[in-house]
């Protein structure tokens, strides 16, 4: 979603941060990259529990640090540690200086539990229902939006598709794999049955399923590993992305589980790019889930471990992002 969204408080901008991530934080510290009246990275980390607080800050300072087109940052913290205290006040004090001292003052920092909200190192609490009735989540919602819904259920897309044999590695395959997926991508409405189980047997096929994955982004410099880590030419055409992830959905519907790991990888991927790095961990999950051995997921997953941010992400004439005004 590119449209713009109106923040007219912090209710707003906490509602906002389920949507972001994919999920409602629990026992994390969050925080929200800006440049100006643009949102950038979010990133959400575990609450440091009995980490020393100057490396705890410093490490999360590294991660947001990676968006260089950021001049601020907001912080909040998620618990239900010590509601009638501060809960991890030195943690927050020290972050609070990392980001300075790296440029990015904070804004504002907040305390979200499972009854209430409030700004941090205040008394006063504030009911949650300002955060799931305001503006943004309902802006949000209306644009299709929903935190906390599983990407994916196997229940649901059925056991009854038989296995599909991958194609060999040969130029003429992977053009023709390139070609179909590309006028899949280009076109509107889903693919037939014969389709989808064409394209999600390609992607059974490590070496073809690498070209496809280059196929979906339209401004690259031919390189595969620039192309897998958000290293672009140009601004990609995020409408093409949204319509891939979508697509890679469907083309699960066409095979049984044990073969759904290369779309749900993709999708992964995808919304790495975005800048999206909680839910993109979950859709690699699931690819382990369905193939435990997957190899890609496993790469990718240790690359958000270690708070590695898409360079597209971090690019503000290229990234994927919410405006507010």
């Amino acid at each position: 979603m590119n449209e713009k969204l109106n923040i007219t408080g912090p209710a707003d901008l906490l509602a906002a941060v389920p949507h972001l991530l994919g999920t409602t934080p629990a026992e994390s510290f969050v925080i929200i990259t800006a440049q100006g009246g643009t949102l950038g990275v979010t990133l959400r980390v575990d609450a440091p529990e009995h980490a020393e607080p100057g490396g705890y800050a410093q490490t999360l300072t590294s991660y947001a640090a990676r968006d260089e087109e950021a001049t601020a940052s907001y912080v909040v913290v998620y618990t239900d540690e010590h509601p009638d205290g501060y809960p991890y006040a030195a943690h927050v004090a020290a972050l609070v200086n990392e980001l300075a001292v790296a440029r990015m003052p904070v804004r504002n920092v907040w305390l979200v539990t499972s009854t209430h909200w409030s700004e941090f190192g205040t008394d006063e609490t504030r009911p949650l229902e300002e955060i799931t009735d305001s503006q943004a989540n309902a802006a949000l919602t209306y644009f299709g939006s929903a935190p906390d819904v599983d990407v994916y259920n196997p229940s649901l897309l059925g056991t009854w598709a038989q296995r599909v044999e991958a194609p060999e590695s040969t130029a003429a395959e992977t053009d023709a794999a390139c070609e179909a997926w590309a006028a899949l991508l280009e076109g509107e409405g889903t693919p037939d049955q014969q389709s989808a189980r064409y394209l999600a047997a390609a992607l059974q096929n490590t070496f073809i399923r690498d070209f496809m994955f280059r196929e979906t982004i339209t401004a690259h410099n031919g390189s595969f590993g620039d192309v897998m880590l958000g290293k672009f030419t140009d601004r990609p055409d995020w409408d093409r992305i949204d319509r891939a992830e979508a697509m890679a959905f469907e083309l699960m519907k066409a095979v049984p589980a044990g073969q759904r790991a290369p779309m749900m990888a993709l999708m992964g991927w995808l919304q790495w790019l975005k800048g999206n790095g909680t839910q993109a961990d979950r859709y690699f999950k699931h690819a382990l889930n369905d193939v435990s051995d997957f190899r890609l997921a496993v790469l990718l997953r240790e690359l958000i471990g270690r708070g590695y941010v898409a360079d597209v992400a971090k690019d503000a004439a290229k990234s994927y992002r919410r405006r507010i005004i």
